[in-house]
């Protein structure tokens, strides 16, 4: 029984350290998008005549098209990324693994509730926690795949945009 608990300990801390990857992975994401942001308010003054010329043009039309779209897909990439970092999991008042049940447990009710485990509830509490854990890092990793693929569109339509801001005299 006790290696069986420390297999599944380990399950769970690699269970973890899966959720630190992607919030490691998602950080990038916020950064470049804040980077062509950054870049892009540097340079819109010499977007703002091309926006607001007269009369309207297919060059104005389009650069409005690509400023809305890098806009959306700005933002999406950014929402996703910063949802990387919020896991959901309520707290269910049972485990005296999961750090929420715990710290909503009065400390005796913890320490008497903790010492009355058996091996079979300690197991069956791991077991559950590695599920829920590997559910949250199977999420996180969702997202960071979604922000990155908004955030390559993203990329490419900011670079567009500078490169118009580049040209303008």
């Amino acid at each position: 029984m006790e290696e069986r608990l420390k297999s599944h300990y380990e399950s769970l801390s690699r269970s973890i350290a899966f959720t630190k990857t992607a919030d490691a992975k998602a950080t990038p994401v916020l950064a470049l998008q804040i980077a062509i942001l950054g870049a892009l308010a540097a340079r819109f003054e010499k977007l703002i005549p091309a926006l607001l010329a007269e009369p309207w043009c297919f060059e104005r039309a389009f650069l409005w098209v690509i400023l809305g779209v890098y806009l959306f897909f700005m933002g999406a990439a950014v929402a996703m990324a910063a949802r990387v970092y919020m896991p959901t999991h309520p707290r269910t008042g049972q485990s005296l693994i999961y750090f929420e049940d715990i710290a909503a447990m009065r400390s005796e009710e913890f320490v008497k509730r903790s010492k009355e485990m058996s091996s079979d509830v300690i197991e069956e509490q791991l077991l559950s926690q590695i599920h829920i854990v590997s559910h949250i890092a199977s999420a996180k990793m969702s997202r960071v795949r979604c922000a990155f693929w908004l955030s390559g569109v993203s990329l490419v339509l900011g670079l567009i945009l500078l490169a118009w801001g580049s040209v303008r005299p």
